[in-house]
Parts: structure tokens; sequence; C-alpha cells
């Protein structure tokens, strides 16, 4: 919020309230106007888009009938509006929210008046953000006419065998750790099941646009799911990674396989593979195998390996980059940081696809990474003729700094939550004629 933000105060601002001052000092730069003739309150809501933020008298909003000044321009508005009581008199903030407002507050509790400005600000901010990603999928065609891409639920669980697929939704398990007997067991009980999350395209028209990453599972003896920092680094301290990462790769090639015959012929699944796995010859010829002797629309597997993979297991990697590209099959580091475009470059033709780590999107939105680092490293990555994926997208707060930065698919809860089915919410083309 370094840019200095636009408060429109209508009825002038009580002296000893010091609202700029107040803010300054918090570190969130403002500039108050104030507006109490008609004429100039007409003046300053005939430019909506200026506000980041509206207060107003309590008694004026009500006597003066402000509410009617804002209808002509609810649309195009995304400053809240708080209104200003006095402590025995005023709405309730109930009151308040049915008209239209965000907030009711007593203007002599400073420190509340403080915190809502600061909230409703940062709410200003994230709307003119959405209004302008949602302004930038609109599409020209070659006739001139514009179109506008809308999410859409697309099943292709159809295509694919449900045999032994359990209830969709169930909760996954706490991830306490379990005993590595309990582990075995329960695994050689046929406890593993696999679940599938969408990667989403940002655009329309990007190539293999039904796009999931397989994760695994494990259930419980009640059916529940555990999720994999239950068990996975139980798993591996005891050596079983390359074994278990054997029966995922089998399992989702079998399911690509069915997809991909039953008529989604771009459906495309990401397969994360440890550096123990990549370490055992023996297993990274097996999955080259499996994956060179699958029935598969070529680049319809991406393989997911840290970036540690490139220094711990060189050796399998490279002969498994080979065997993939046979089919132009793709490899993904899944771990980089925003200053490795050095890495990136110095692997040209053997890295296709790049993921943002959680680390990252939380750093995005919690300020420690900046917009202008995942810039020039997205560039550096599309130079390199890598794609990029951003993980772990919770909330829309990081589509406008993913869709900017020229980010080419998402993968996280905000979209959809993993799932046995493979419900992939993709991308359709609608004419904005059809909205009036």
């Amino acid at each position: 919020m370094n840019k200095v933000k636009k408060i429109l105060c209508i009825h002038p601002e009580p002296a000893e309230l010091r609202i700029s001052a107040l803010l300054n000092r918090q570190g969130i730069a403002v500039d108050l106007t104030e507006a109490s003739r008609a004429d100039a309150i007409t003046a300053a809501l005939a430019q909506p888009q200026w506000w980041d933020l509206i207060l107003c008298d309590a008694d004026t909003f009500f006597e003066k009938d402000i509410a009617s000044r804002f209808d002509p321009v609810q649309g195009r508005i995304d400053a809240s509006l708080v209104l200003l009581k006095s402590a025995s008199s005023g709405p309730t903030p109930v009151e308040g929210y049915g008209c239209g407002a965000a907030d009711v507050v007593d203007r002599q509790d400073v420190d509340h008046l403080l915190m809502v400005c600061e909230r409703e600000i940062k709410n200003a901010v994230t709307r003119k953000q959405l209004r302008q990603l949602r302004h930038s999928v609109a599409v020209p065609d070659a006739d001139g006419g514009v179109h506008v891409a809308l999410a859409t639920i697309k099943d292709l669980a159809k295509s694919a065998s449900s045999a032994g697929a359990g209830a969709a939704g169930e909760d996954a398990g706490a991830s306490e750790p379990l005993a590595l007997d309990r582990i075995r067991s329960l695994i050689d009980a046929g406890g593993l099941v696999l679940e599938y999350q969408p990667i989403i395209s940002f655009k329309a028209n990007e190539e293999h646009r039904n796009m999931f990453e397989t994760l695994v599972r494990l259930k419980d003896e009640s059916g529940r799911m555990l999720l994999p920092d239950s068990f996975l680094p139980i798993a591996a301290t005891a050596g079983w990674m390359p074994r278990i990462d054997l029966w995922i790769c089998r399992q989702a090639i079998a399911v690509l396989e069915q997809m991909q015959a039953g008529g989604a012929r771009d459906a495309t699944l990401f397969v994360n593979l440890a550096n123990e796995t990549l370490r055992s010859e023996q297993q990274v010829r097996a999955i080259g195998a499996f994956v060179t002797a699958a029935h598969l629309a070529p680049g319809s597997i991406v393989v997911e390996v840290r970036k540690s993979a490139f220094l711990e297991a060189a050796e399998g990697l490279n002969r498994l980059a080979s065997m993939l590209q046979v089919k132009r099959h793709g490899l993904l580091v899944e771990d980089p940081k925003l200053d490795d475009c050095e890495f990136l470059e110095a692997r040209r033709g053997l890295i296709t696809h790049v993921k943002l780590s959680r680390a990252t999107t939380q750093g995005l939105v919690e300020g420690s990474a900046s917009q202008l680092a995942l810039n020039n490293f997205v560039r550096c990555a599309h130079k390199e003729g890598m794609r990029v994926i951003a993980l772990a997208v919770e909330s829309a707060d990081l589509l406008p700094i993913l869709f900017a930065a020229g980010v080419n698919a998402i993968q996280g809860n905000f979209t959809s939550m993993p799932n046995q089915e493979l419900m992939y919410p993709s991308v359709r083309m609608i004419d904005s004629g059809l909205f009036g």
C-alpha cells in the first residue's frame, strides 16, 4: 500500500480526528478530501475509481439522502463506505450495513476507527486489482467482437475407471506421524489412493488445458484419508519411496490412458518423484519404460522433481529426462527461487516447466517477495521455453499479481480441492454480447 490512498470525507472531517496524520504515522500515506456541499459531493462521486475509502457523517448520510448519490456509480466504485456517529446516537452497524456501509464507527473511538480505515483501504486495493483482472480477460476476436473467459466445470471422470474410488470430498486426516508398522499394514491392505488437483491455465487457449497433479493419500482402517505428511517422511526414512513412486506412476499412467482413450486427448498428469527414486537406476529405468510404452499423447506426462535432485541424483535425472523426451513429455522443477535465472538458463532444453513454491506465493502476499522479482523470473523462464505454474494459490489476492507477471497456470485450494474424481474447472470463451 505504498501508493498514496485517496479518502473522501463527506461533511467536514471533525478537527479532533486528524485521520490523515494518524494513518500517516502508521505508515499509510493518505490524501483526504472534504466535501460538504451538494455540488462538491456530486463532483467527487463522478470519479468513483479515484477513491480508496469514503467516510461520511451518519446524520448527514440519512438527512441528505447520500445513499441515492451512490446508486449511479455502485458498479464502478471500489472504495468502502464507513459511517461516523456519536456515542449517544446514530445507526447500529447492522442498520448501516443494510444501507450499504461497510461499518459504522463511533468517532470518539479513534483506535477502532483507524483499524477500520486500514482494513477497508486494503479491501479497496484488492477490489481494484480484481477489477483490473476481470477486465483483462476480455478477448477480441478476428471479427472485432469481444469475448469473456469464464470458468466452467468439466467432468473427465467418466473417461477413467472409477473402480475402487471412495466417496469424493472426504475429510483428510490430521497430519500427525504414524508408526512404521501401521503404515506398512495400511499399504499392504491396499490403502494407497491417488487424488488429483487441477492446474488451471490463465488463458482460454492455453495448450494442455486439462492438467492435474497426482497426489498420494493413505486410507486408515476406517477409510479416512491421511495426508502425505503423516506417512511419506516415515516411508522415506524406511527406504520405501522408490517402490511407492513406482506404484504411483503405474496407477497414474493407467488412469491417463483411460482418460485419453475416452476422448480427453489433452489431459495431462503431473507426477512427483523423490530424490531417492531418482538415485535408483532400476526404478528410473522401470518408470521410463512405463512412460515410453504407454499409449499416451505426446507431452501429456510431466515429472516433478526438486531442485536438489539436479545435484543429488543428477545421473538418474538425466537418464529419465532422456526417456521422457522420446515422446516430448515434460520435466518440472518444483521449488526454484525467484533469483534462479542462471539455474534455468543452464538447463535449457531439459526443464519444460517450473513451479513457484508455497513459500514464494506466500511471500508475494506477505510482501517478502516482490512483483518485480516475480516478473523477472517469469520472463527468464519464458525466454528458456519453460511454462510457469504457481502452487498454493489459496485466495483471490494472488491472482492479479500472478496474472500481471505472465504466470501460465495456477494450482491450489482457491480453484479446487484435490479429489479422486477428475473434475477440471476449465475455461470457456463466452460471447459478451450474450450479456447485453
